[in-house]
């Protein structure tokens, strides 16, 4: 118990709080403020995030949930201002903003806001089930398992054994000298869901039949595993080699980037995004890659090697906006 806060007088306490709460409220509404204000001016792109929510988990470590929030707040403030009031008030809140934020448009805006006052998650779920909204309930989801304890070590001969309450792990005895901490290696499980058409189902069972030789027990974690392993053996630039034959034709004037091109800028940038902040933080972006011309095509760039790089579309986006303004 905090002794100073214990000898505050119960009503001065009550309402030392409500001025607490007051104040917690006006400082998410800055918050919303802020990030309307730099994503307006993509300030997250300089900073070498690709994007508002990526800049404010990474930088300042708000989770997900609490910075989806937050963003679709700053959306719906954009167009219709009139909510920071109501956040201050907290006659509504960061969770109702964010469900109807994906729904509201020009025309519906103001009554949406008018219907959610005062309103719990529930009941703005019911009036946008009114509405006809399509809700898919069931996300996506990669979750790392907790690692299994150990509760027997085994030695036998110039190997140990680690029983674990679900499998064991082998590995060799660690010699003289090692820490406690290095003499355990744990392969670390992963959790994967997600829903999918019956068009799926079909392709995972004939996938089955037709690597039933190689994976007798059909296991999904085994089909999926060599599923990618063929699509990224087909088409990740980062697997393909480059022959010294193709490697001679390293640019064109046409836009067209040869894929000779195209791998070797892959391998040269490693397959992450090259956008490096001013104070050199390099964005850690490895999704949704797009080749941009250092000096844009329209204005004369060559498709070469050099005048080619990795960005991602956020910085791709960022790039162009400072090269040639808003598009109309």
């Amino acid at each position: 118990m905090n002794d100073e806060m214990a000898k505050i007088y119960d009503g001065d306490l009550l309402k030392s709080f409500s001025d607490t709460v007051r104040r917690e409220r006006e400082v998410i509404a800055d918050v919303v403020i802020y990030l309307a204000e730099i994503g307006r001016r993509r300030l997250h792109a300089k900073e070498a995030y690709p994007s508002l929510f990526n800049y404010i988990t990474g930088k300042y470590y708000y989770y997900s949930g609490a910075a989806y929030r937050r963003i679709q707040a700053a959306k719906l403030y954009q167009r219709f201002p009139e909510i920071l009031d109501l956040l201050k008030e907290g006659k509504i809140n960061l969770l109702t903003i964010s469900l109807i934020e994906p729904h509201v448009y020009k025309d519906n805006g103001k009554p949406l806001i008018e219907q959610i006052i005062g309103k719990s998650k529930n009941e703005v779920e019911e009036i946008l089930a009114h509405m006809n909204v399509k809700r898919e309930n069931a996300k996506d989801v990669i979750r790392r398992l907790p690692t299994p304890v150990p509760r027997l070590e085994v030695v036998e001969g110039s190997s140990s054994k680690t029983v674990f309450q679900d499998r064991e792990v082998s590995q060799a005895i660690p010699s003289a000298g090692s820490k406690p901490n290095e003499q355990i290696y744990v392969d670390r499980r992963i959790k994967i869901e997600f829903v999918a058409d019956e068009s799926l189902a079909k392709k995972i069972e004939r996938a089955k039949e037709v690597l039933r030789h190689k994976f007798p027990a059909g296991k999904l974690e085994q089909i999926f595993q060599q599923a990618l392993e063929d699509m990224l053996e087909k088409r990740d630039p980062l697997r393909k080699k480059v022959t010294a034959k193709e490697s001679t034709t390293l640019q064109t004037q046409r836009r067209y980037i040869p894929q000779t091109v195209q791998r070797l800028v892959w391998q040269r940038d490693g397959g992450q995004c090259s956008y490096r902040s001013p104070d050199g933080r390099r964005c850690e972006e490895r999704g949704g890659l797009e080749i941009d011309h250092v000096k844009p095509w329209s204005l004369g760039g060559e498709s070469s090697v050099e005048n080619l790089r990795l960005l991602c579309h956020g910085h791709n986006q960022w790039r162009a906006w400072k090269t040639f303004g808003e598009k109309k």
